[in-house]
C-alpha cells in the first residue's frame, strides 16, 4: 500500500498523496486557498528549480511545489 503513495511538498509542507495524482491534487490536499487562485491563473505553481508547472502536471516522490499567494489588501 505504501508504494501507492508518494510524498510531495507544497510550500515546504509535506503531503502524502496517491501516486499518479497531478499538481492540482497536491494543491487541493494542501488546502483550498492554493488551488482556486492557481485554477484562475492568479498565481503560478513552480517547482524547486523555478519552472512553472501546469495543474495537470505529473508528480514524483519528493516533488516540491511553490505557490505564492498575492498579498491581501
Amino acid at each position: 500500500m505504501e508504494k501507492e503513495r508518494i510524498r510531495v511538498f507544497v510550500n515546504d509542507r509535506p503531503m502524502t498523496i496517491y501516486r499518479g495524482l497531478a499538481v492540482k491534487h497536491a494543491l487541493i490536499a494542501a488546502g483550498g486557498d492554493l488551488y482556486k487562485p492557481a485554477l484562475d491563473g492568479d498565481v503560478a505553481v513552480r517547482d524547486e528549480n523555478g519552472f512553472v508547472l501546469g495543474l495537470e502536471g505529473a508528480l514524483h516522490d519528493g516533488a516540491r511545489l511553490y505557490v505564492a499567494l498575492p498579498e491581501r489588501r
